[in-house]
């Protein structure tokens, strides 16, 4: 857990109040104000189960498996989606009342021009499906087993399988996908520039140390911070080809 990253992404706490507690089933004895508890260690897993961002990409009544496995793509992962092809609305769970969340999601999504990306977005986005709207944890949906299964391809082509939050995250944090985002989005972050504009080949020196240091995130912002300054000046692929 050097640096913090993988805690980021596979620890078992987090903080409440007695009142959070209670509501999201941690445990809340001798809560005091607002301090760490341990959180459903056999549910959950760092911040892709954290009941902030799993509110945050839901739904005000149900969860949203589209807009989280589009924050898991894009945001963890660094996959770059397209724009839909056309505005498509949701299709409101009144309307489906016997169907859950991933049979309606499924669904919807089944055309043929929404399946290229859908295949991936929806598959990470059903393995949150055991939290709710609210992010509190949940066997069942519509009075059915929730099937938090999913598979992603990797640019490499290999299919890697998980089932829950807990299995998701284990594969996220050993990812050298997500060490690759992790690295360009802090320096985008810090530097308020793209990285490619530094020269095509410093996403994967910052990359390479960060994974050399233990991923310590600490090290990593210090690396950014002398790449950024000592490299300002320097014509880049970028520069080039402006010219």
């Amino acid at each position: 857990k050097t640096g913090g990253f993988e805690q980021l992404l596979t620890t078992e706490d987090t903080w409440m109040t007695a009142r959070l507690a209670d509501f999201y089933g941690a445990e809340s004895e001798k809560i005091d104000g607002f301090q760490k508890v341990r959180f459903q260690p056999e549910h959950r897993a760092g911040i892709v189960s954290h009941p902030f961002l799993l509110s945050g990409y839901a739904y005000q009544k149900t969860s949203s498996p589209i807009h989280r496995g589009v924050f898991l793509s894009r945001g963890i992962l660094g996959r770059a989606l397209p724009s839909p092809p056309e505005s498509v609305a949701p299709t409101p769970p009144d309307l489906a009342p016997d169907l859950t969340t991933r049979e309606r999601v499924a669904l919807q999504t089944s055309p043929a021009m929404c399946n290229n990306c859908h295949q991936m977005i929806n598959s990470l986005g059903f393995v949150l499906e055991e939290f709710d709207a609210t992010g509190r944890f949940r066997t069942t949906e519509k009075e059915k087993a929730i099937d938090a299964t999913g598979v992603y391809r990797q640019r490499d082509g290999s299919l890697v399988e998980f089932r829950g939050a807990k299995e998701l995250a284990a594969f996220l944090v050993k990812s050298q996908e997500t060490h690759r985002s992790f690295s360009r989005q802090l320096f985008h972050h810090l530097v308020q520039q793209p990285v490619l504009s530094y020269g095509p080949e410093t996403l994967n020196q910052l990359t390479q140390f960060f994974a050399d240091h233990q991923f310590d995130m600490k090290h990593l912002m210090v690396q950014i911070a002398v790449v950024s300054a000592t490299q300002a000046d320097q014509p880049t692929a970028v520069d080039t080809v402006a010219k």
